[in-house]
Parts: C-alpha cells; sequence; structure tokens
C-alpha cells in the first residue's frame, strides 16, 4: 500500500477508536495530533496509539508494554504472533487502564 493510503486507513482507524471512547461510561479523554491518539483514562495512566509509516504499522504503548500491528488480509495483527488482533489488545489495555469494558473488535476488519 503506498503511503498515502497508509495515512488514510490509519486515519480512519483512530477515527473508529475516537467513536469507540465516545461511547465510555468513564471519563475518558483523547486527543488525536500529529500521527498519535493520546487517550487518557479516569486515573490518569495513557494508552498511546501511533502510526509507524515506514513500517506500515500501528504501535499501541500502555501500561501493559508496546504492542505492533500490522494489516494483514484486512485484519490489524499484532507483529509477534499475527494472532493477537488490535481490536483484542485494545479492549484488554482499557479494561485493565480505564476499568471500563468496550467492544472495540469493529477495529479488526478494515473497512473498505
Amino acid at each position: 500500500m503506498s503511503e498515502a493510503q497508509f495515512h488514510e486507513t490509519v486515519d480512519h482507524l483512530f477515527l473508529q477508536v475516537e467513536e469507540i471512547l465516545d461511547e465510555a461510561q468513564s471519563d475518558i479523554d483523547f486527543v488525536n495530533s500529529s500521527g498519535l491518539l493520546t487517550i487518557t483514562c479516569e486515573n490518569r495512566s495513557q494508552v498511546i496509539l501511533s502510526r509507524q509509516p515506514p513500517l506500515q504499522q500501528v504501535w499501541l504503548a500502555c501500561m501493559a508494554g508496546g504492542l505492533h500491528f500490522e494489516l494483514v488480509q484486512n485484519t490489524w495483527v499484532l507483529t509477534t504472533d499475527q494472532k493477537q488482533t488490535f481490536g483484542q489488545c485494545l479492549t484488554l489495555a482499557l479494561e485493565q487502564q480505564a476499568d471500563e469494558s468496550l467492544d472495540c473488535s469493529e477495529l479488526d476488519q478494515l473497512q473498505s
């Protein structure tokens, strides 16, 4: 995929994340700026999503560590095992840090 397509794809992904966060019951704030989506939970911990254009990856940084995802067959998967998906990992990070269950499964399939 071209770099322009990558940016468009990640822009859409981050927009979907924002829509999910808007449905949160707890006080979750987010800022989308300069290729980063910074999510601040009520307890002040952060989950940070970043785009890595040279690698065509999306990175998720949370209290559990840093995770890297790549698009494989229209699904964002963890680069280390290609089994865990972006949606699964973001759901878990938000459960751990925001103490809230949000369904992020819709993030796993690339929307055309």
